[in-house]
């Protein structure tokens, strides 16, 4: 089957916005009325989510075998959430009646034909890559915060100690519950390679309802919740090329993972890591680089700040603008994380260095992230 119809018919009724997937969750908590319980109060992240997730779906209806990852990577998140596999079924039917409500005289049998058969697939994708993920990890991990450090006003470093091994790859990031926001998941990344002690640490800026509670209301002693790890800003040491390592802001977490992970290497390759920020608040962790690059001949580091002139701290300007001004980059492989704004125009300038994007590793903070986005980044 093509499921041309069906491409059509989600781009005629994408046309309704928000009504949309508020129609689909209305219509599957009236059958499932636990379900509601899996989700935060607030729902406009998930039903924004929901429709990018489908309609990426939808784009890749005659290959769902090529966003397999993807798909894979999504029932493992919903796992955390105690989604089981009747859930996907029940979600399903309410797709369908969502698609037909919003069709109008478009709406017949054969288009229906269309997406149970593209749902049908779906699903069993779905419900595979959440079966195999049950066979090797728990759905969610409990955490004790063992020691909360208030770097800034509005930034912590956090150090937690998990109930089980935590397995990650140094760069990834996992999904974080507090007991004062419930079913409101954030993503963090950790900040260390996987120790022996199943410690890790997190960055956390307040700039959200679950970051705000992780910087000035959790105290040592409280338990938070994690889910699966994700992320493939992850370290590749089989290219033979150097490695740059860029950060804004709390994105210097993977940055200092993932330099970690080299640290661990036989044989080292240069690394040259950069840290921006606004002010020198927004360097809280930068000591740690300095005294690794005085144990470490294969390694610089360097600090840029845009708002505040300190020549004796950091470079004036922004990260990009520093990195720009040491000239080409040819033997090296870029990792980026920070706000959106500054990866962006970081890679920008990565590009017009020369660099092309397969040797361009990134990450976004705090960004809305599209799933064909996160599924090739």
């Amino acid at each position: 089957m093509s499921f041309t119809r069906l491409r059509d018919n989600f781009e005629l009724v994408s046309k309704y916005g928000d009504s949309v997937p508020l129609y689909l969750f209305s219509d599957l908590f009236l059958h499932v009325p636990g379900y509601r319980e899996m989700f935060s109060v607030n729902m406009r992240n998930q039903r924004d989510r929901l429709m990018e997730a489908l309609g990426f779906a939808v784009e890749h209806a005659n290959g769902l075998q090529e966003i397999t990852p993807y798909l894979h990577q999504l029932a493992r998140s919903h796992r955390k959430l105690g989604v089981q596999d009747e859930h996907y079924m029940k979600w399903c039917a309410s797709v369908v009646n969502t698609m037909r409500r919003f069709s109008g005289n478009v709406w017949d049998e054969g288009l229906e034909r269309e997406w149970r058969e593209f749902l049908f697939g779906l699903t069993k994708v779905l419900v595979d890559g959440a079966r195999q993920d049950a066979l090797k990890r728990p759905a969610q991990w409990t955490a004790e915060v063992i020691n909360h450090d208030r770097r800034a006003v509005d930034t912590a470093v956090l150090r937690l100690l998990v109930d089980t091994p935590f397995p990650y790859v140094p760069g990834q990031s996992a999904p974080v519950e507090v007991s004062r926001w419930p079913n409101l998941w954030r993503y963090y990344s950790m900040a260390n390679i996987p120790r022996q002690d199943n410690t890790i640490e997190f960055h956390v800026k307040a700039d959200g309802a679950v970051s705000a509670a992780l910087v000035r209301e959790i105290q040592e002693g409280d338990i938070i919740r994690l889910g699966a790890p994700i992320g493939t800003l992850t370290l590749n040491p089989d290219t033979g090329r150097n490695i740059l390592l860029i950060a804004g802001g709390t994105g210097f977490a993977p940055i200092k993972a993932i330099l970690e992970h080299v640290t661990r290497l036989p044989v080292p390759p240069w690394v040259s890591v950069f840290v921006g920020a606004r002010e020198p608040d927004g360097l809280y962790d930068f000591d740690i680089l300095r005294t690794w690059a005085a144990k470490y001949s294969w390694l610089s580091v360097g600090a840029a700040l845009s708002d505040v002139h300190k020549p004796e701290l950091a470079a004036s300007g922004t990260v990009s603008e520093v990195i720009a001004g040491y000239g080409r980059w040819d033997a090296y492989d870029a990792y980026v994380c920070g706000p959106p704004a500054m990866v962006d125009s970081t890679v920008e300038i990565l590009r017009g260095n020369g660099f092309s994007d397969n040797r361009i590793r990134l990450e976004r903070f705090a960004s809305k992230v599209t799933p064909s986005q996160r599924f090739v980044s």
